[in-house]
C-alpha cells in the first residue's frame, strides 16, 4: 500500500463544489490587479536567498543496473539508447550494511521504478505500483522498516521495474537516463514519515545489481559476489540535469530534498487572494492569514472518513504566474495531511492540473512542499488529522537573482503592461537554466531561446544562464545531430549566438564554442540536396511552428528551413571571421550565397513571394533572401492580412509571430505590425494575461475556461503552457523598432538607435551593455526632440524622424543646442548623425 502524503493518486474533482469567479480580464476587476513593478516579486537579487547558503547536496545517489544503464557517449546510428532502454522487465538491487543498534523508527524512501516491491532482511516490507496518468518523472513511496531492521548484518533488496519516461529533449547521459525513468533512489532515515534525519542507508555504488533473477536473491544469506555494482549518476542534487523536463517533479516529498540548483535563490510570498473556502463536514478558521499573516490557519476535521466531496479545502490565488512550490508550515504536534493541485488558470487547478492531485505529509511542526511546477492557483484539500494547524501556506518561489537593468515607457500604458509581463514571463523560465516554459516542458529549445534570449539580454543582459544554455543546447564535441533534433533549432543556435556576441562581446564563450559551430555548420550542410535546396537528408524533425503544414517534413517546413539555414550559414560566417577562422568563413559564406540563390530560383513565385503563408515569408524577409523589390508582392500575398483575419485556420504561436512582426518593421509597416501587438499581445493581456500564453489568437474563445481552448504543441487544454519564453517577441521588437536599439558590433561596441514613435506621443526606454546603460527617450516636441545616453566605447549611428521631409543629401538638426549638418535618409523623412563619445546627447528636427 502507499503511505498517505507520499504517492501521487489520482483523486476526481468532479461534483465539489467551487464558486467560479472572473479572471483577472474581467471588465470588472480591470486587466491586472498586481501593478508592473511588483509583478515580478523577485525583481532584484536582495529578494533571494541563495540556495547555495542555505542548502548541502543530499549524498544519495541514483543507481542502476549496468547492462541496461545509458551509454557515457552516444553511438552515430542509434544515439544514447542501448537495445534494452524499453525493457519493463525486473532489475534487481541488493544492499548490505550493519547497524550497532535498532532505533525506534525508521522509514525507508524509494523512488523512480514505477513498480517495485522492497524485502529487509527477507521480509517483504513494501510494494507499489505507480498511476501514470500526469506527466511526472520520479515519485516517492515510503514504508515503515523500524521491524524488519536487527542490530547487526542487514540486507535491503529491492526489485524494480523502470520509471515512467517523460520529457521529449534531453539531450546529455544523466537527464536521458533520468527521463527515462533508468533510475533509482534509496534512503532509510531513523525517523517518523516526512522527518529528515542522517540517514541509515543510502544508495550508492557500494549496491548490487543485477537483470537476472535467482532464487532467494533477497535474503540475507545470499552470495551476491557475481552481481556487478550498481551504476551511479552520482548524487541527486549533484547536477542541475537532474532538475530538468520535471522528472523530478515528484522528489518533493524526499526527506531534505531541494532539487535547485545552487545559482537560485528562494522567496516567499504569501497569496494574493483566496477566492474559496469550502468547508465542508469539517471547518476552516481564519482562512485570511494566508494572505495577511497574523493568526494560524485552524482547520477541523470529524472523527470520520471523509468522502472528497466532504473535504475542507481551499483555492489559493496568488495574483499572477509563479514558479516555486506551496509551502506547508505546521503549528502543531500531531502529523497532517493535504493534497494540493496547481493550475495556470483557475480551472486548471479545478479540473485537470498538468502535475495531478499531489499528497503532502506534513510531519508535526514541521515544513514540507507540493512539487515544482508554475501556477497562479493552488487548490488546497485538508484529509488527514484532526485539529490542524498552519502557521503557513504560501509560496516557496524559485528565481533566478536578475537586475531589472532595461526598461520601457510610453504614452501607451498597454504597451507598457506588456514589455514588462514579456520580462517577467522570460524571468521565469530563468530556472535551472534558461527553459522553454517552467510548467512544460521545463527544459532547453533552442527556438525558444532565440527570442526569450533577446528579451533576456534587454531587460537583464548578459548572464551565466544565456552562456551555459547556449553550450549545452549545442551539445559536446563531436556534432553528429541537429539542436534539439530540429535542422531550423541548428540554424537558430547559430543566429542566437551571433545575436549574443553582438550583445556581449564574449570572446571567451565564442572561442569555446569555435570547433563545435564548424562542426554544426559541417552536419547542416549534409541536410541539402546537389541543387543546394534543404531537403532533409538526415531525416531530422522539421519544425517551424505549431500551424498546419509547418510541422513536419512538409515543402512549407522545407522553405522556411531554406531561410532559417541562409542566415545561419550566413552568420555562422561573422562569428568565424570574429575568431579569425578565414578559411572556414570564405567556405560557408559561398555555401549561404548558394542557398540565396537555390531559394530565388526554385522557392520564390511568379509574383515575387514565397506563398501566402506568414511565416515563410516573413522569414524570407528577415534572412535576407527576399530582395526590397519583392517586399511588395509579399506584402500583398501574404503580410498585408496580418491582424485582418478574425477566424483563421492557419494559426500561428507567438513564437513566430515575433519574426512576423520584424519583418514587417523591416518592410517599412511598423504601424499595421503595431496594430497586430495590440491585437496579439495586447489581447492576452486584457484577457488577464501576467505571462503570456504559448498559443493565441484572438478570435478563440475568451471567458472563465479559455485555457482550455488555447492551441499548441498539436494539443489544446491545460497542458498548454500560460508562461513561456518563446512568446516574449513583444518586449525585444519594442526595443528594436520603436526605441530602436541594435546591436552592430561586438558587446554594443558599435549600434544603430532608430527610434520610431509610430502612433504613440512619446516613448523611452534602455539596455544594458558590457559598458553601462544606453538609454534613448524621443517626444514629439516642436518636431521630434530625440534624447540619447551613450555609455563609453559605444559608437552610435542615430537615425531621428524629421517633422518636414528634407531634399537633397544633407539635413539639419540641433545637438546639444548647437545646429549641425547631417545625412538625410530614407527619403528625406529622417537625419542620420554618428555620435563616438560617451555623454548624453539632446537631438532637435524639425
Amino acid at each position: 500500500m502507499f503511505r498517505a502524503g507520499v504517492v501521487v493518486l489520482s483523486i476526481a474533482i468532479a461534483g465539489v463544489p467551487f464558486a467560479v469567479h472572473a479572471q483577472m480580464g474581467d471588465p470588472a476587476n480591470g486587466p491586472t490587479k498586481i501593478p508592473i513593478e511588483q509583478l515580478d516579486a523577485a525583481r532584484t537579487q536582495d529578494a533571494l536567498t541563495l540556495e547555495s547558503s542555505t542548502h548541502v547536496p543530499l549524498p544519495e545517489q541514483y543507481i542502476w543496473t549496468r547492462e541496461d544503464a545509458i551509454r557515457e557517449v552516444p553511438r552515430p546510428d542509434t544515439g544514447w539508447l542501448t537495445a534494452g532502454s524499453a525493457d519493463l522487465g525486473s532489475h534487481y538491487f541488493r544492499r548490505t550494511f550493519t547497524l550497532s543498534q535498532v532505533p525506534a523508527e525508521a522509514e525507508m524512501y524509494v523512488a523512480g521504478p514505477r513498480e517495485a516491491t522492497i524485502y529487509v532482511n527477507g521480509q517483504k516490507v513494501g510494494q507499489y505500483q505507480l498511476d501514470l496518468s500526469f506527466p511526472m518523472g520520479m515519485r516517492v513511496y515510503a514504508c515503515d522498516v523500524s521491524k524488519a531492521l536487527q542490530a547487526g548484518t542487514n540486507v535491503v533488496a529491492v526489485e524494480a521495474i523502470r520509471g515512467p519516461q517523460v520529457g521529449s529533449g534531453a539531450d546529455n547521459r544523466l537527464s536521458v537516463q533520468q527521463t527515462r525513468g533508468e533510475v533509482m533512489a534509496v534512503k532509510i532515515v531513523p525517523a517518523a514519515l516526512g522527518v529528515d534525519a542522517p540517514p541509515l542507508l543510502i544508495s550508492d555504488a557500494n549496491w548490487k545489481a543485477s537483470m537476472q533473477f535467482v532464487p532467494e536473491w533477497q535474503t540475507v544469506s545470499f552470495d551476491d559476489h557475481n552481481w556487478s555494482a550498481a551504476d551511479s549518476l552520482g548524487g541527486v542534487e549533484r547536477s542541475y540535469e537532474f532538475f530538468q523536463w520535471n522528472a523530478d517533479a515528484g522528489m518533493y516529498a524526499w526527506p531534505g530534498y531541494d532539487g535547485i540548483s545552487p545559482f537560485l535563490g528562494h522567496y516567499a510570498l504569501r497569496a494574493a487572494s483566496v477566492p474559496d473556502v469550502y468547508n465542508g463536514s469539517g471547518n476552516i478558521a481564519h482562512p485570511e492569514a494566508l494572505t495577511l499573516g497574523g493568526e494560524d490557519l485552524q482547520v477541523t476535521l470529524p472523527a470520520v472518513q471523509l468522502s472528497s466531496y466532504q473535504t475542507p479545502s481551499i483555492l489559493l490565488d496568488f495574483g499572477r504566474e509563479v514558479a516555486g512550490r506551496v509551502e506547508f508550515v505546521s503549528d502543531t504536534d500531531a502529523p497532517m495531511d493535504v493534497t494540493v493541485q496547481y493550475g495556470e488558470s483557475e480551472m486548471e487547478a479545478l479540473r485537470d492540473p498538468y502535475l495531478g492531485v499531489d499528497p503532502v505529509h506534513v510531519a508535526p511542526n514541521g515544513t514540507a512542499y507540493g512539487p515544482k511546477s508554475s501556477f497562479r492557483y493552488a487548490l488546497v484539500r485538508f484529509v488527514g488529522g484532526r485539529q490542524m494547524s498552519f502557521k503557513a501556506i504560501r509560496l516557496d518561489g524559485i528565481a533566478y537573482p536578475v537586475d531589472y537593468q532595461g526598461y520601457f515607457n510610453s504614452s501607451d500604458k498597454q504597451l507598457n503592461l506588456m514589455w514588462a509581463i514579456g520580462a517577467y514571463t522570460a524571468h521565469l523560465c530563468m530556472q535551472d537554466d534558461i527553459w522553454d516554459a517552467p510548467k512544460r516542458d521545463r527544459g532547453r529549445w533552442m527556438g525558444d531561446l532565440d527570442v526569450s534570449g533577446r528579451t533576456i539580454e534587454d531587460a537583464f543582459g548578459g548572464n551565466f544562464l544565456m552562456d551555459d544554455t547556449l553550450d549545452r543546447l549545442l551539445g559536446a564535441d563531436p556534432i553528429r545531430n541537429d539542436v534539439n533534433g530540429i535542422p531550423g533549432y541548428s540554424a537558430f543556435w547559430l543566429t542566437g549566438e551571433k545575436e549574443y556576441y553582438l550583445r556581449t562581446g564574449s570572446m571567451k564563450q565564442l572561442q569555446q564554442t569555435h570547433a563545435r559551430m564548424v562542426q554544426l555548420l559541417n552536419f547542416m550542410e549534409l541536410e541539402m540536396n546537389s541543387q543546394n535546396l534543404f531537403a532533409d537528408k538526415n531525416h531530422a524533425w522539421t519544425f517551424v511552428d505549431w500551424s498546419p503544414e509547418l510541422s513536419g517534413d512538409t515543402p512549407l517546413t522545407r522553405m522556411a528551413t531554406q531561410f532559417e539555414f541562409y542566415a545561419a550559414f550566413k552568420d555562422g560566417a561573422y562569428l568565424l571571421r570574429q575568431l579569425n577562422d578565414d578559411a572556414n568563413a570564405e567556405k560557408f559564406a559561398a555555401e549561404a550565397q548558394r542557398l540565396k540563390a537555390a531559394a530565388q530560383q526554385s522557392l520564390k513565385d511568379s509574383s515575387g513571394s514565397y506563398g501566402d503563408r506568414w511565416q515563410t515569408n516573413a522569414y524570407a524577409v528577415l534572412s535576407g533572401v527576399a530582395s526590397t523589390a519583392q517586399y511588395p508582392a509579399i506584402w500583398k500575398d501574404a503580410l498585408s492580412s496580418v491582424g485582418h483575419i478574425q477566424y483563421n485556420a492557419m494559426i500561428i504561436t507567438p513564437y513566430y509571430n515575433y519574426y512576423v512582426v520584424s519583418a514587417m518593421a523591416k518592410m517599412g509597416h511598423r504601424r499595421s505590425a503595431l496594430n497586430w501587438i495590440r491585437q496579439y499581445w495586447g489581447g492576452m493581456t486584457q484577457e488577464g494575461a501576467t505571462s503570456f500564453w504559448e498559443g493565441y489568437d484572438p478570435a478563440w474563445y475568451k471567458g472563465i475556461d479559455f485555457h482550455s481552448s488555447l492551441q499548441a504543441d498539436n494539443m489544446s487544454g491545460y497542458r498548454v503552457s500560460l508562461a513561456h519564453g518563446w512568446s516574449t517577441g513583444v518586449t525585444p521588437w519594442l526595443m528594436e523598432q520603436v526605441i530602436g536599439i541594435n546591436a552592430t558590433g561586438p558587446g554594443m561596441s558599435t549600434v544603430s538607435i532608430r527610434p520610431d514613435l509610430i502612433d504613440l506621443a512619446w516613448a523611452e526606454g534602455g539596455e544594458p551593455t558590457p559598458r553601462g546603460m544606453l538609454k534613448v527617450s524621443i517626444h514629439k516636441q516642436d518636431g521630434y526632440a530625440t534624447e540619447v545616453d551613450l555609455p563609453p566605447g559605444t559608437t552610435a549611428t542615430v537615425s531621428v524622424p524629421v517633422a518636414v521631409p528634407v531634399s537633397g543629401a544633407t539635413a539639419s538638426v540641433d545637438v546639444n543646442g548647437k545646429p549641425m549638418s547631417v545625412r538625410s535618409a530614407e527619403g528625406g523623412t529622417r537625419a542620420v548623425l554618428v555620435l563616438n563619445a560617451a555623454g548624453r546627447y539632446v537631438i532637435h528636427s524639425r
